[in-house]
């Protein structure tokens, strides 16, 4: 199947070139493939929820990584710490990045 492409390319002339690209070729693919399945889809994942935590205000609803849930009393985007309110007069102080999800005070949960 290689063998096509390779004399298509003009590797397939003397001195040993149609090997080396032989042996490159199948690792080139497989790096293009890996890069368009994960890398790719991962970064646009990681974008979103860097926009999503950026555009946090107080009084949304969040979610952190670790299941808790409340309400934002206070950013403080110098050190990245967000204040939540989980039960009455309890807030807890969580970084911007242990926060999954964010419920704007308008959407239902």
């Amino acid at each position: 199947m290689f063998t096509n492409l390779i004399y298509a390319m003009g590797g397939g002339g003397e001195g040993g070139s149609e090997g080396i690209l032989g042996m490159i070729l199948p690792f080139v693919i497989v790096i293009a493939i890996f890069f368009f399945l994960i890398i790719l889809p991962q970064k646009k994942k990681d974008k979103q929820k860097k926009a999503m935590v950026d555009a946090m205000r107080k009084g949304d609803k969040v979610v952190t990584i670790g299941g808790l849930r409340g309400t934002v009393v206070g950013l403080d985007d110098r050190d990245g710490i967000v204040t939540v309110r989980v039960s009455g007069d309890v807030k807890l102080e969580f970084l911007k990045s242990a926060i999954a999800n964010v419920f704007s005070r308008g959407s239902a949960e």
